[in-house]
């Protein structure tokens, strides 16, 4: 699959951005056309389909859920779960089925996993279709009038029947108060995810991480297994912790092979995200309002718990039905949930993997790491050039504290408009008024069916948005199986479109 393939004769499909949002959109594209269709994908990565969380190599970076809510394939719960029993991954990492019978397996794996899947679909016989890399970085898009298509920054001109935004998550950048000439600082690593610069760490070093979220864990597994022996402090504004997983249930558990797969419901994702809210909630949801919302899902966890469940049930409601809620929200309601509850969603939404979690405990009890609450203040490098001094204001304390660390790791996450000014792509589409960001500034704003919103407030249907640059408009686009299910939620308009251009 590469860019000297030649596409068969079809609908020209254009997608701009090769990670996972790409490849599933893709592989769901090319299996659910009766037409031919010629899929091109956009990006300068050598490898298609692992993306920034997917190229991990640090084998105690792994999917923070089990493998059956990671399919590419809505309609197929165990696809995923079938390759790695086919490919012996579980053979090979032993380390990554747990007691309760669930896979959390690395993130390289699933890398491979999308790899392998997107090349088993480059040539789909059953319609002709193909998928091919351009190995390259998308930089313009026609103006208004024009013929549609996508420039390269080598130059070459894509013409498309539609074009499809796929750019993921950004490369991690210093928020504030970083001062933003320290990127390059070779005792700040901005980006987390690069880990020969954390292998590089002294392991006397003390260290310093900014965000408590799932990177974190990450970072820290990776320090702890190279046997970190410096001190390790770990600090975000509110000092929240991803919870534990939600233990698996006994009819999952038990699909320990290609047999007792096959018995299993193959829909799970679309029979739990694609139905109506529950009960508790839908009734909670007229007016929308996020304190009633709140108010009822309280109330809920405590039914629940009084019954023998636990809290995750509850919450696990409102997390699969977030996708239908949000956009009904007032714009009003939306900000005050990003600015007073977001982080606690994110902490309950965003779970640990029990092999990070077990890890990270194990050194806290030890005194190895520690967890706090601080807001920074500021960060300067020291007088002499040889540290990162970091101002902060803890918790409970009424003045600022300045603290002296040997290497300061960003863990603050992801945000997909804070990438803007790096994608010329996504510029060029501001620019020329195709899209525009969404009322809360979290990314672009998308109709029901994905098409962008332009500066007008006119949603074309030439030009769709896939995945977290779409969050400020549907709440929830992030996860690989909120992905997957926005992408075949979406497929019926798309060919329709298709069809009716042809």
């Amino acid at each position: 699959m590469n860019a000297s393939t030649t596409p068969a004769m079809g609908c020209r499909l254009v997608i701009v951005g090769g990670g996972f949002s790409g490849a599933c959109l893709a592989i769901q594209l090319v299996r659910g056309s009766v037409r031919p269709l010629a899929i091109t994908i956009i990006d300068p990565a050598e490898r298609v389909g692992r993306g920034l969380a997917y190229g991990a190599v640090d084998p105690d970076h792994r999917l923070n859920a089990p493998t059956f809510s990671h399919s590419l394939l809505p309609e197929d719960a165990w696809h995923l779960s079938r390759w790695c029993l086919e490919q012996g991954i579980l053979q090979q990492d032993p380390q990554a089925m747990r007691p309760d019978g669930a896979a959390y397996i690395r993130r390289s794996d699933y890398g491979r996993y999308l790899e392998q899947t997107l090349r088993d679909h480059a040539h789909w016989p059953a319609t002709g279709s193909t998928i091919r890399h351009c190995r390259d970085t998308a930089v313009g898009f026609g103006l208004p009038g024009e013929p549609l298509a996508v420039q390269t920054a080598a130059g070459d001109c894509l013409p498309a029947d539609q074009v499809f935004v796929a750019t993921g998550n950004p490369l991690p950048r210093l928020q504030p108060p970083f001062p933003p000439a320290l990127a390059g600082h070779p005792r700040i690593i901005e980006n987390p995810l690069d880990t020969a610069r954390l292998s590089g760490i002294d392991p006397q070093a003390r260290v310093l991480l900014v965000g408590a979220g799932l990177t974190s864990l990450d970072v820290l597994s990776s320090l702890l297994r190279r046997d970190h022996r410096g001190p390790v402090e770990v600090v975000s504004r509110r000092g929240l912790r991803p919870r534990s997983q939600a233990p698996v249930a006994p009819v999952l558990a038990r699909a320990q092979s290609l047999q007792a797969i096959a018995a299993m419901p193959a829909a799970m994702a679309l029979d739990r995200v694609h139905g109506l809210p529950a009960a508790w909630l839908s009734a909670a949801a007229t007016p929308p309002d996020v304190r009633r919302w709140l108010r009822a899902l309280r109330l809920r966890i405590r039914e629940v718990q009084a019954g023998g469940g636990a809290w995750y049930q509850a919450f696990d409601d409102i997390r699969d039905s977030v996708w239908q809620l949000w956009p009904t929200l007032p714009v009003a309601q939306k900000r005050r949930f990003i600015g007073r509850l977001r982080t606690w969603y994110d902490v309950h939404r965003f779970r640990a993997p029990p092999q990070n979690e077990e890890m990270v405990e194990a050194a806290c009890a030890q005194g190895r790491v520690l967890f706090g609450a601080a807001r920074l203040r500021a960060v300067t490098v020291s007088p002499d050039g040889e540290a990162i001094e970091v101002t902060m204001r803890r918790r409970g304390d009424g003045d600022d504290v300045t603290e002296t660390y040997d290497a300061v790791i960003n863990c603050t996450g992801l945000d997909p408009v804070a990438g803007l000014a790096g994608n010329p792509f996504l510029s060029s589409l501001v620019q020329g008024g195709w899209i525009r960001r969404d009322p809360c500034g979290l990314g672009f704003e998308a109709d029901a069916a994905c098409r962008a919103v332009g500066r007008d407030g006119v949603a074309r249907a030439m030009l769709r948005l896939v995945g977290p640059p779409t969050v400020g408009s549907f709440g929830d686009p992030i996860g690989a199986v909120f992905i997957s299910l926005q992408i075949h939620r979406m497929l019926a308009e798309v060919f329709g479109e298709l069809t009716g251009g042809g």
